[in-house]
C-alpha cells in the first residue's frame, strides 16, 4: 500500500489491487516526477517510521564484537548443522511405503526426525542468546 501525492500523480489512474497493475501505476508516477524534476522523497512512497525515532547504528568495533559472538554460536552447534541422513536418501526414503523399507531406513528416519526436534531446541536457544547479546551490549541507550 502506497500513498501517491496529489499533484505528481495527475493524470495517472489509481492502481486496480494486483501486483502487477500496482508495479505499473508505481513505475508511471515515479517516472513522471523523474520527469517533471520532483524528487522521490516528496512522493511520500515509502512511510515514514511511526515513532519517528532513528534507528540506532552499530560502529565498527560492535560489529566486529557481534561478528565474534556469531562465530562462537555457530562453533559450538556445529556437528548440530549437518544432518545425519543426506536429503536425498531421505527423500528416497520417504519415497517407500513404510512396509517396503528396510530396519536400517527406519531407523535413519528416525534420526533425521530427532535431528529436527535438536535443531528446534538450539534454534530457540540461540535466538534467546543472541538477543540478551544484542539487548545488553549493542543496543543500549547512549
Amino acid at each position: 500500500m502506497f500513498i501517491a501525492s496529489r499533484d505528481n500523480a495527475a493524470g495517472v489512474p489509481e492502481p486496480p489491487g494486483d501486483f502487477k497493475s500496482n508495479y505499473r501505476h508505481l513505475k508511471q508516477i515515479i517516472n513522471a516526477a523523474l520527469k517533471d524534476g520532483t524528487s522521490l522523497e516528496a512522493l511520500h512512497l515509502i512511510p515514514k517510521d511511526p515513532n519517528g525515532e532513528t534507528p540506532r547504528k552499530l560502529a565498527k568495533k560492535d560489529l566486529i564484537k557481534l561478528l565474534h559472538i556469531l562465530r562462537r554460536i555457530r562453533s559450538r552447534y556445529q556437528r548440530l548443522l549437518q544432518p545425519p541422513v543426506p536429503r536425498r536418501l531421505e527423500k528416497d526414503i520417504l519415497a517407500k511405503t513404510p512396509e517396503e523399507r528396510l530396519p536400517w531406513e527406519q531407523e535413519a528416519l528416525d534420526k533425521q526426525e530427532q535431528w529436527r526436534r535438536d535443531v528446534a531446541a538450539v534454534r530457540a536457544q540461540v535466538q534467546e542468546e543472541l538477543n540478551l547479546h544484542l539487548k545488553g551490549e549493542f543496543f543500549r541507550e547512549p
